[in-house]
């Protein structure tokens, strides 16, 4: 069982980490601001199954230059255990970094990625024509990508899905609204098919209202 995203990092209980880590055959832990970006790093030097991916979220790109961008080459070439760029994309539900600037740093990452050979993790939120629209420009992906914590339109998966993407489900497929999340999951093909907690956010409907953690995947899985 892996779990495709997750922010150890942020996970308060040392217990609730050594228990995942213990329980998960891999984690994929995610860096996608400055300071996280090094956490993710350690934690794959800690652990044999945590990998990492690094990048910039769309709601933390309103202190960095393309000197940061730079700066994921250089982590990626002295860490073996980086594997994908991201998390990055489009955010639009709430107004915290302008829209231009988030499309410039979006764009900025999918061209590293390309150029690294590396998946790309993918947020995007209330973005769904402007993802489309900035994805095919670069398509195919031919190292492939990740739409984590797929929340779109069944146009969105579909368009995804044809330039070389995994769509990642978390634990609010398991919701009592979100029956329109699982028709779309439905229509996914299983080998394009994937599963995440993005913890601590989103436990599962079992564990909802507490912290979340890589474990909990076991409940979305079910």
């Amino acid at each position: 069982m892996i779990d495709t995203h997750c922010h150890l990092d942020m996970l308060s209980s040392e217990e609730d980490i050594l228990e995942s880590v213990g329980r998960l055959d891999y984690l994929l832990t995610i860096g996608c601001d400055k300071q996280e970006i090094y956490e993710a790093i350690k934690f794959t030097k800690k652990f044999d199954n945590v990998y990492a991916s690094i990048g910039y979220h769309p709601y933390d790109i309103g202190d960095i230059s393309e000197k940061d961008i730079d700066n994921l080459v250089k982590l990626y070439k002295d860490n073996s255990k980086v594997v994908a760029i991201g998390e990055c994309g489009l955010d639009f539900y709430r107004d915290k970094t302008p829209k231009n600037l988030q499309e410039k740093f979006f764009r900025l990452q999918i061209e590293l990625a390309k150029e690294l050979k590396l998946p790309i993790v993918i947020h995007s939120r209330e973005a769904d024509a402007d993802t489309e629209r900035i994805l095919s420009e670069y398509a195919p992906f031919e190292n492939g990508g990740i739409m984590h914590c797929f929340g779109g339109s069944l146009r969105l998966m579909e368009a995804t899905l044809e330039i070389g993407f995994y769509i990642s489900f978390a634990g609010n497929i398991t919701y009592p609204k979100a029956d329109n999340l699982r028709e779309i999951a439905k229509k996914v093909p299983l080998d394009r098919l994937l599963l995440e907690t993005d913890s601590p956010f989103l436990a599962p409907q079992k564990v909802r209202g507490k912290p979340n953690k890589p474990s909990n995947i076991f409940y979305t899985l079910e």
